[in-house]
């Protein structure tokens, strides 16, 4: 966040829980096929796309968040996070968020009705410096229709370790062997 923004401390609501969970869907599509049959088994070959965010700062480096792992962390209760609200985002923080964060102008008009509501996510880093990871062209898009608040789940850049990852690490996050299936080979392409 930026200087002078004061964050008030919100509460989560089953809303906020149900929405996590919701996306899920949508945001995790996965789809396998049946290659073939072997006397161990079947081959199969999947696919899974994923939210990732990439984040650069001349003192920490490069990073990318699997913000679906995030989200569903948080909504299952094993991550801590914290509920805030800005009732006044002041214009030079949707510039920052607009001109810095990846948003894209193609997305924002399909921003509308209850994902106008969604909280995002924000990371604090260890020097007191935050990151919006999830929400980015909700906070614009909301800027854009004169709306000024915006709500955020807070959570401890510690916390999100087990899903986040140097940029070519990306098969540290996705590599992960499911209840009776044993990854053979897993090959991540990153759309930038």
């Amino acid at each position: 966040m930026s200087e002078g923004m004061e964050a008030q401390a919100d509460a989560f609501t089953p809303e906020d829980f149900k929405a996590l969970r919701q996306l899920a869907r949508r945001e995790r599509p996965y789809t396998m096929e049946e290659m073939a049959e072997v006397p161990e088994g079947t081959i199969v070959m999947g696919e899974e796309s994923r939210e990732l965010f990439s984040f650069e700062a001349p003192e920490i480096g490069q990073w990318r968040f699997d913000v679906r792992s995030i989200k569903d962390a948080i909504a299952d209760r094993r991550m801590s996070a914290w509920m805030f609200r800005l009732d006044d985002v002041p214009e030079s923080f949707y510039e920052h968020v607009r001109t810095n964060n990846g948003v894209e102008p193609d997305r924002l008009a399909k921003i509308t009705g209850p994902d106008l509501e969604r909280p995002g996510i924000m990371v604090h880093w260890p020097d007191g410096h935050s990151t919006l990871i999830d929400g980015n062209h909700r906070l614009v898009r909301r800027g854009m229709l004169g709306l000024r608040g915006f709500r955020f789940i807070m959570v401890d850049v510690k916390d999100c370790a087990p899903y986040m990852c140097r940029p070519g690490d990306e098969v540290k996050l996705f590599a992960k062997d499911r209840p009776g299936v044993q990854t053979l080979h897993t090959e991540i392409k990153v759309e930038e």
